[in-house]
């Protein structure tokens, strides 16, 4: 079963492979958002 989840998201993604780094790089840049957002909200 896990062999072809991962068999299915790499042929995804490398199909997909601009539209995936699209997507990493959002997340990151939210999560970097949401983290300085927070620190400052300690502070």
């Amino acid at each position: 079963m896990k062999t072809a989840m991962i068999n299915r998201a790499t042929s995804v993604a490398s199909r997909q492979t601009g539209f995936a780094g699209e997507t990493v790089r959002a997340l990151a840049s939210a999560l970097l958002l949401l983290g300085l957002i927070g620190d400052r909200r300690v502070r």
